[in-house]
């Protein structure tokens, strides 16, 4: 009787941790085959599945490997359910593609996936954290092609070169350009390899482009092609050969090694050479003389200049520099950029030096609007609670600034009227008889 007791206390303790354990989200992953050829894809599905729904999409991770080019293709993730202790689970499944870029085994890291989806009670938003094991994925090439380098399998793969210019009659001095296109079907073109650069031709100079490579999808098979672009520029004269082009690559149909070619580009180049040597010409001695006496006698005239009145200058910019600080000008430039800085104290120090300089003895200026402004900013900088201010110090700023350059405006303005009243009138009129 005792046994029979426990044993239904220890199934009443499990039932409610089965059951959480039954609501947690599930991830299943699997990969169709581990091994395939260079530039071939495998493909990687993720699975998830929760017992409610997801309110925000899962985060993966990168699944990036050194040698292995990770791609997601359009329409690759896809809603899905499925049945789970009797109840339909929803979720999402995903399928990545993973291609070798080389022969060899290379390990995948896994890593979390962030998953958030409603609890089955109380619908609240529950955020799970599940890990996916790392695997490994191996680069093969096949038999028939062991000693094909560079590697590269294809369905098909096709070259060709167009050539812009006159080769036959071209000038030292013209240009040549010459354009090389791989179009392949069964294979992104980011893996087709460069066309090897061919060795250098004395009397040519060559400039090669960046490759451009374009890429399409029909229905899950890729193809698209490789440009590149040389431009050749004659120097000498003569006649040259640009090499024929070849490119080995492995049918994946028929499982052979395939060859596509093009013919070779015969130059013919006439006309002198575009570099010659220059004659030597011999050095002018008296004409050197005129240029160094045009350089060193204008700099011994200045030197002697200088040290005469160099003091005397240096002494009157001393004293003006000096007067220039006393002026209203400075101390209200002084404020200004305080102002500009939203610095508190150093903006009071030059407002007080500035109301000194501006207000005259006849001067009756309205401060007033100025002031408090700065009472503002002050019950802002000391923690005052003032609304307005704690909201917008940038506001009260600009604010100050504005009533500061109204106030002057509006001094000059008083000095300016005050001056002609005291000019004593130029055609005064004479009184009647």
């Amino acid at each position: 009787m005792i046994r029979v007791l426990f044993i239904l206390c220890c199934l009443l303790l499990a039932a409610p941790s089965q059951a959480q354990q039954a609501d947690t989200p599930m991830v299943r992953t699997s990969l169709d085959t581990d091994t395939a050829i260079p530039g071939q894809p495998l493909v990687f599905r993720v699975t998830i599945l929760v017992p409610t729904w997801m309110p925000t999409p899962p985060m993966f991770p990168s699944f990036e490997a050194q040698n292995v080019v990770v791609r997601l293709p359009s329409r690759a993730s896809n809603p899905t359910s499925e049945p789970v202790n009797g109840e339909t689970w929803s979720g999402i499944t995903r399928a990545y593609r993973l291609y070798p870029m080389v022969p060899g085994t290379f390990q995948v890291p896994g890593g979390p996936i962030k998953i958030t989806y409603a609890d089955p009670e109380t619908r609240e938003p529950i955020v799970a954290n599940v890990d996916v094991t790392p695997f490994e994925i191996t680069g093969e090439t096949p038999e028939a092609a062991k000693d094909l380098k560079p590697f590269l399998a294809a369905n098909a793969l096709s070259l060709a070169r167009q050539v812009e210019g006159t080769p036959e009659d071209l000038t030292a001095g013209d240009a040549l350009k010459i354009t090389t296109t791989i179009k392949v079907t069964g294979v992104a073109p980011m893996f087709v390899p460069p066309i090897k650069p061919g060795e250098p031709i004395e009397g040519l100079s060559v400039y090669p482009a960046s490759p451009v490579l374009n890429e399409t999808e029909n229905r899950g098979e890729q193809s698209g092609t490789r440009t590149e672009t040389l431009t050749i520029v004659a120097e000498n004269a003569g006649t040259y050969l640009i090499p024929a082009e070849n490119l080995s690559w492995y049918d994946l149909d028929s499982g052979k090694i395939e060859t596509a070619a093009v013919p070779a580009i015969e130059l013919t180049v006439t006309g002198p050479s575009v570099a010659t040597d220059p004659e030597q010409e011999e050095f002018d001695w008296a004409l050197a003389a005129k240029r160094l006496l045009f350089v060193f006698v204008p700099l011994g005239l200045l030197t002697i200049l200088i040290r005469k009145v160099g003091p005397q200058f240096s002494a009157r910019m001393t004293a003006f520099l000096a007067h220039q600080k006393t002026t209203e000008q400075f101390a209200y430039g002084k404020f200004k950029r305080a102002v500009q800085k939203q610095d508190y104290a150093l903006t009071l120090k030059w407002l007080k030096i500035w109301q000194e300089r501006l207000d005259g003895p006849n001067e009756m200026l309205n401060w007033a609007p100025i002031e408090t402004s700065c009472s503002l900013l002050g019950k802002y900088r000391f923690g005052v609670q003032d609304t307005i201010v704690r909201q917008k110090p940038d506001k009260a700023w600009k604010s100050l600034l504005r009533e500061a350059q109204e106030l002057r405006r509006r001094s000059r303005l008083r000095r300016h009227v005050k001056s002609k009243a005291n000019l004593s009138p130029l055609n005064p009129s004479s009184s009647r008889i």
